[in-house]
């Protein structure tokens, strides 16, 4: 009993949150300098989603390691890719329509 009580909690801890929230202070559009910004979003795994201000994502893929976290996401015109470790955050829409591409750099608090 006790051997599965540890495993159980080393798994826990192992184990990326269900639900966190990124925020990004720097967007880099396309081939302009990039600038400040205040994006956020919030990843729910449970629901396969991610929520922002301007609509939800589903998330079409999922792939973790013990200090990484890689979601694939889709939205009306535009696919992302969201690359989180303990110190970093990196955001990529790629936009059908252009094509174009935006990027944005930051951090995931609660995620791991």
């Amino acid at each position: 009993m006790m051997r599965f009580a540890i495993l159980l909690a080393a798994l826990t801890l192992a184990s990326p949150s269900s639900a966190f929230v990124c925020i990004f202070q720097t967007e880099c559009y396309e081939e302009q300098a990039c600038a400040p910004s205040a994006f956020e979003l919030e990843v729910q795994l449970e629901n396969q989603s991610v929520s922002t201000e301007a609509g939800d994502w589903i998330i079409v893929a999922k792939k973790s390691e013990p200090a990484l976290i890689t979601l694939f996401a889709a939205a009306k015109g535009t696919e992302y890719l969201l690359s989180i470790t303990p110190e970093a955050a990196r955001l990529s829409g790629h936009l059908n329509a252009g094509p174009q591409a935006i990027q944005y750099l930051g951090t995931c608090e609660g995620a791991f």
